[in-house]
């Protein structure tokens, strides 16, 4: 992949400032989740640290580097604080890195600069129902109608990247666009959709497009490209460590709760606090090697399969994590632990819903049918 450099400069990733940013999120978590507006200031907030631009040319974690370990991690934080902010977070990151991959310089250049001078927020939204998106063709411009679900951040995203399908004479297929979503009117954004057991806070409503008119340049490479690998199934190990950030919040509530008690002499409450933090390193070893097999595969064709392998396993090793962090912390506090103000009944329902991932059975019989197919795979 060609580097692109820098096109201006900006206020540089704070690591400093992000810590105090992180901890003002957490704190404002439980009131975010009630907040009509949702995460709005938390999104002030990681602009004003240089978050928002850190992986564009010349940042803190420049795609153009080998940076994903120090990305994992700060997603990971990120949920750790407010699991809603780490999702709506990493699809303003899956944004980017697919404007990166398969963008025009001139496209390029015109987001880079809206993230970095503005702050704009950026997000991607693929799912769909029956009534799903397609770009059909008008006389000086295209056309769009269809709506799409579970659109993360929908009142603060800026720009949204979506897909749907296109049959055009020099175009047909499953097309990326970017779409300007001051152009959408409010009323478009369905809010009673989203009445879920958790992530509340991240406002994933559904959006109807249907009338929006697209330009040539609004359109995102070519069509296909969205789902184009490793890039497609190597993206879940970052929506994983967004999960595995909650389970550390877990842990570390689980931790101070029993403390505050006068709990921890006890050996079997000490027994279970081993199990959930042995697991929670086992989570961060499989983010750290899932990064370097990014850093080192992701560009390297005859290394495809070997990296959507890996990113396979990760996610789901995690998902298995998570699962064994709140099982354990469940039996730690007992019912008075998970009840309001502690912050494990919002904890615990963000997680798990968060956790509900597309395909997960599928996702394992991939990994199995890999290493049935690659007997000496990950020999080091």
């Amino acid at each position: 992949m060609k580097e692109v450099k820098s096109l201006t400069s900006y206020e540089t990733f704070d690591a400093t400032k992000l810590k105090l940013v992180l901890e003002k999120i957490a704190s404002r978590a439980s009131e975010c989740e009630h907040d009509p507006e949702g995460p709005k200031v938390e999104f002030q907030w990681l602009n004003e640290c240089g978050a928002l631009a850190a992986v564009l040319p010349g940042g803190e974690m420049d795609f153009n580097k080998s940076h994903t370990g120090q990305l994992l991690k700060l997603l990971k934080d990120i949920g750790k604080a407010n699991l809603s902010v780490g999702r709506i977070f990493e699809g303003h990151i899956n944004a980017l890195y697919l404007i990166h991959l398969f963008a025009e310089q001139e496209q390029r250049e015109k987001w880079y600069t809206e993230v970095r001078d503005f702050g704009y927020l950026f997000g991607v939204w693929n799912t769909q129902t029956n009534d799903g998106i397609l770009f059909t063709e008008n006389e000086r411009f295209l056309k769009i109608e269809g709506s799409k679900t579970f659109c993360s951040g929908a009142t603060l995203v800026d720009r949204a990247l979506i897909t749907g399908n296109i049959s055009l004479l020099h175009r047909t297929g499953w097309q990326m666009a970017i779409i300007d979503m001051k152009q959408i009117d409010r009323s478009k954004i369905d809010r009673e959709s989203w009445k879920t057991l958790g992530m509340k806070a991240s406002g994933s409503y559904k959006v109807d497009f249907s009338g929006y008119e697209i330009y040539e340049e609004e359109l995102l490479s070519i069509p296909g490209f969205y789902l184009r690998q490793p890039y497609f199934s190597g993206g879940a190990i970052r929506f994983a460590a967004v999960q595995l950030g909650g389970a550390e919040a877990i842990a570390t509530h689980t931790l101070a709760y029993l403390k505050n008690l006068d709990r921890t002499s006890d050996p079997i409450q000490q027994l279970r606090i081993s199990n959930m933090m042995a697991q929670l390193v086992s989570g961060r070893m499989w983010l750290d090697r899932a990064a370097t097999h990014y850093d080192t595969w992701a560009n390297s064709a005859a290394e495809d399969e070997a990296l959507i392998a890996f990113a396979n396993m990760t996610r789901v090793s995690i998902e298995d994590i998570c699962l064994k962090i709140m099982e354990e912390s469940n039996r730690c506090v007992g019912a008075r632990g998970l009840m309001h103000p502690y912050p494990l009944e919002r904890i615990f329902r963000d997680l798990s819903f968060y956790l509900r991932q597309p395909a997960p059975d599928a996702t394992r019989l991939k990994v199995a049918e890999f290493f049935i197919n690659n007997n000496s795979a990950f020999n080091e």
